[in-house]
């Protein structure tokens, strides 16, 4: 990978990625840590000279080599996906934004510099690269998992400013808006309309849960109705997915679509506190509702006791927040709508959650792409072992408690 960017970078650098008229000097390779939770790509971290000595730290994310995993993963549309959205449908929220509210308040997101997705044959020389904020001051969070409510309300702070963008542009230009999303690829269903993890997976991983459930707390929850109902609507995965992603008016947004710990650096004052959020990775963003980031990001880093203690205050906080964040001629959902929204679309973040927090629950878990369908399937539904199923049952109790099962 460092002989292939190499061989790049002159182009890229004369191209303008850095400014006009620079030319390539050299690129240093160094030893950068902040990658380490990136499943979807092979990346590197380095410094870029140009020829008026400026330096840039970037950060470059490569494709997977396997073609098994490209395609099972639609490494393709993700690299589709972050490159519009930096490229266009970002700077267009920005703009909008400045035009309106007439201030800089708008949520931390590193340099783009440049993106080639041209697939096929070219797919190894196919690369995006942004800037590495490590030099800044911003890194990953030290918890793997579960964070702590002033990394949650700082996290949602800055999710509701980045949903705050796409309201006041739907405010402002709905057509352009509107655009720019239809260009956003599905990462989430393969080409037959198939959820991309197959043999009926998201209810079995949801059955791991449920059994668990009933195994700790079978006389409270046995004769439950929205368990029962929860019980129904898992017969159906890939359908029910499908309604919860359904974009619904007013309320969707430019999505996130991947908003977790994994995907946000935090800057700390001198006491440690979380004070700024940046958010990367836009490879699975989608258009629809705000509750497809939120419940994501709920069920991955929040705790059951956080869920059962503070989930109100951390919900009203990103509405309060998102409120401020656009002119006030500008509709947002309050409270109770939001709640009408997590109804509709917690399955969402209970589907990609009931497989992928299991899977962090151990470090350098190593995938392997031999397996068939089948087996894979098999082998997410023991990652973790007993505290993995507690996770997913957690989040099952989460769903049921709350009569998330409007869907």
């Amino acid at each position: 990978m460092d002989s292939l960017l190499r061989e790049e970078l002159p182009e890229i650098v004369s191209n303008g990625a850095f400014g006009k008229n620079l030319k390539y000097v050299s690129f240093e390779l160094n030893q950068d840590h902040m990658g380490q939770d990136q499943y979807m790509s092979t990346v590197l971290f380095g410094t870029v000279t140009t020829s008026d000595e400026s330096q840039f730290h970037v950060v470059t994310k490569f494709k997977l080599r396997s073609e098994k995993l490209r395609h099972m993963f639609k490494i393709d549309f993700q690299f589709n996906n972050e490159i519009i959205m930096y490229e266009k449908i970002i700077p267009f929220l920005f703009e909008c934004h400045r035009s309106l509210n007439g201030v800089e308040d708008l949520p931390l997101l590193p340099k783009f510099f440049y993106g080639r997705n041209k697939g096929g044959e070219f797919f190894e020389r196919d690369l995006i690269m942004v800037e590495n904020v490590n030099p800044l001051g911003f890194k990953l969070s030290e918890a793997r998992m579960f964070l702590d409510y002033d990394h949650l309300i700082t996290a949602l702070q800055a999710l509701a400013k980045f949903h705050g963008l796409s309201y006041t542009a739907k405010h402002k230009d709905p057509d352009t808006l509107q655009k720019f999303v239809m260009n956003i690829r599905d990462t989430q269903f393969d080409d037959n309309g198939e959820w991309l993890l197959k043999n009926n997976s998201f209810k079995r991983f949801a059955t791991r849960g449920i059994n668990r459930l009933l195994e700790r707390s079978g006389d409270l929850y046995r004769d439950n109705e929205h368990l029962q109902r929860f019980q129904k609507l898992i017969d159906d995965g890939d359908n029910l997915l499908r309604r919860t992603l359904k974009p619904r008016e007013p309320f969707s947004v430019a999505c996130h679509g991947d908003f977790n710990r994994n995907n946000m650096f935090f800057r700390y004052d001198e006491a440690g506190i979380p004070v700024d959020v940046l958010l990367f990775d836009f490879g699975t963003s989608r258009y629809g509702s705000p509750a497809l980031d939120l419940s994501f990001f709920l069920y991955m880093n929040t705790t059951q006791d956080m869920r059962e203690s503070r989930c109100d205050d951390l919900l009203n906080e990103y509405c309060s927040t998102l409120a401020k964040s656009v002119p006030s001629v500008v509709r947002v959902p309050n409270k109770d709508e939001l709640n009408s929204e997590m109804a509709m679309c917690a399955f969402f973040g209970f589907a990609r959650a009931s497989y992928f927090l299991p899977h962090q629950l151990k470090a350098n878990v190593i995938y392997n792409d031999k397996m068939s369908e089948e087996e894979n399937v098999e082998w997410l539904l023991k990652l973790g072992g007993n505290i993995g199923s507690d996770r997913v049952a957690d989040i099952v109790q989460h769903i049921v408690d709350m009569k998330y099962t409007n869907v």
